[in-house]
């Protein structure tokens, strides 16, 4: 939006992982724990992790059992430890010691390669790791479906294709192969194939929520806004805690002119998680509905988080072309094509704006004077609040102004005794409440003033 319809985001799928940590059910590990212990270390056990990271340990600690069996321990324990807080490290050095005693066990190549890759780290060892998983036992279906994920992330979508195929043709009712597949064509721009996908994701499990966001991202992309709004809006009733639902529709709702609906979306999404993007969206949807001062607190919030999100430096640009600001416009595309070299929105608004200060010069117009007779009532070259500045830049509102003060003087002179002192007392208070409440969220500078004045024609009439 505001120079490109495209999310703040970089794709609907940003910020969410396209899978959570998964340790597939075929481990079914159940080892025998010292007689003196009373839980199992078993894989996809209930038990506390705490309770089976001691048991477990107890097994792996006993020298006496075989190589095999302290391996399997380790897994148990490194699936425990990666579902405590800050245990992901522990859960890899268990891993890489489990690797030591048994280097054939496929299942412990696959979890390192899949704890790697939900790490964040090295993404070329994590594919190693599970490519050798995948020469252990070619029948892994899960392993194939993972390094997709890792090639997916590299942008590696051709062999991330490849893998997905091979995963569902190994096992053809696994949910989570077709949405990824899903992903995978959406992200190669073939959103068609994407619909089918997720549909097929769906249609063997419903209860994703991530699929319907990630449907309604592709649907968003074909056009078909409705059917994105309602894919979110299933996204949310399943899981309504995932703010990244919220912005997903609130997108597709401001693609439709839904503004208010959208701003409703992101005020949700930002009372789950103060984000950036979700600040520079709903910016953009007051920028668009007019409400020039509740966008720029919009996007100065989400500067104010991240001094180096490109995205809101190119549409603040374009909240000050339209205030006059062209300095200021140009100060901001220059930023967003230095964060981001590859944006052509800031770099056509850079040379845009690097014209118009050549013809005008870099100070803003202030054409709307009140002595113009065709602005409003206030002089713009001495305005100071940024309502007024909102209102000078605005020609509409400009106008509406100068009709709000021109009918109040001619309903004042027509007025008498108390009823003047009346009407004097709600022009004050409009004014007042005008200056104290621009820019906050949900306020309709426009409608406030189209009330205002149509409350005054009606008390002349």
């Amino acid at each position: 939006m505001c120079g490109t319809r495209s999310s703040a985001q970089m794709f609907p799928f940003a910020k969410i992982p396209l899978r959570a940590f998964l340790l597939s059910a075929a481990m079914s590990l159940v080892l025998a724990a010292p007689a003196s212990a009373a839980v199992d270390c078993a894989m996809g056990s209930k038990t506390a992790p705490a309770e089976l990271i001691t048991v477990c340990g107890a097994i792996n600690d006993q020298t006496t059992n075989s190589s095999s069996d302290r391996a399997a321990a380790l897994l148990v324990r490194a699936d425990a430890n990666a579902r405590t807080s800050g245990g992901l490290t522990q859960a890899l050095r268990d891993i890489d010691r489990a690797i030591a005693l048994d280097g054939k066990n496929s299942k412990a190549w696959r979890l390192r390669g899949d704890l790697l890759r939900e790490a964040g780290g090295d993404l070329n060892r994590a594919a190693a790791d599970l490519s050798k998983a995948i020469e252990l036992d070619p029948q892994d279906a899960e392993a194939y479906e993972l390094r997709g994920v890792v090639y997916t992330n590299q942008r590696r979508l051709d062999r991330a294709l490849a893998d997905y195929d091979q995963a569902i043709k190994l096992k053809p009712d696994d949910a989570q192969a077709w949405s990824d597949r899903g992903v995978n064509y959406y992200l190669g721009g073939d959103n068609e194939k994407a619909i089918r996908d997720l549909s097929e994701a769906l249609r063997l499990d419903p209860n994703r929520p991530r699929a319907y966001t990630n449907r309604g991202a592709a649907y968003k992309k074909l056009g078909q806004l409705d059917k994105a709004v309602a894919d979110d809006g299933e996204a949310i009733r399943l899981d309504p805690k995932v703010p990244e639902y919220y912005d997903n529709r609130g997108l597709a709702l401001a693609a439709m002119g839904e503004y208010d609906k959208a701003i409703a979306d992101y005020d949700q999404a930002l009372r789950l998680a103060p984000r950036p993007n979700f600040f520079t969206n709903r910016g953009d949807s007051y920028q668009l509905k007019g409400e020039l001062g509740a966008a720029l607190s919009d996007y100065e919030a989400a500067l104010k988080i991240d001094p180096n999100f490109a995205q809101t430096y190119n549409n603040r640009a374009v909240l000050y072309k339209k205030m006059g600001e062209r300095k200021k416009a140009l100060a901001d595309y220059e930023t967003a094509l230095k964060l981001d070299p590859g944006n052509e929105n800031a770099a056509n608004g850079r040379r845009t704006m690097m014209s118009e200060i050549a013809k005008f010069g870099a100070e803003p117009l202030r054409p709307l004077a009140a002595n113009s007779g065709n602005g409003p009532s206030f002089d713009c070259a001495t305005a100071k609040r940024e309502v007024e500045k909102v209102i000078c830049a605005d020609p509409q509102l400009g106008v509406l102004d100068r009709q709000i003060a021109e009918t109040y003087e001619r309903v004042l002179k027509a007025t008498k005794g108390r009823s003047a002192g009346d009407l004097r007392k709600t022009q004050r208070d409009f004014l007042s409440t005008r200056n104290a409440s621009f820019g906050r969220p949900g306020y309709d500078l426009r409608k406030v003033m189209q009330d205002r004045l149509q409350r005054l024609n009606a008390m002349e009439s």
